[in-house]
């Protein structure tokens, strides 16, 4: 597994600001084209919170 770098550039994320650090997190694919998804480390961790409530309300959900 490769480290992954910080880098100055713009957020693709909640705050689109640029100028600040930000981490590559993987390629938008939309309509056949790709383009480098990166984030700052606040709107990174406004997703991360995100993706944790989905978690916990899926494994509170009653089974199926």
């Amino acid at each position: 597994m490769s480290r992954r770098e910080w880098m100055t550039g713009e957020c693709w994320l909640y705050c689109e600001r640029s100028g600040v650090l930000v981490l590559y997190v993987g390629p938008l694919q939309e309509d056949g084209q790709h383009a480098p998804i990166y984030a700052c480390e606040d709107c990174l961790n406004r997703l991360r919170g995100k993706a944790r409530r989905y978690n916990d309300a899926r494994d509170r959900a009653p089974a199926r």
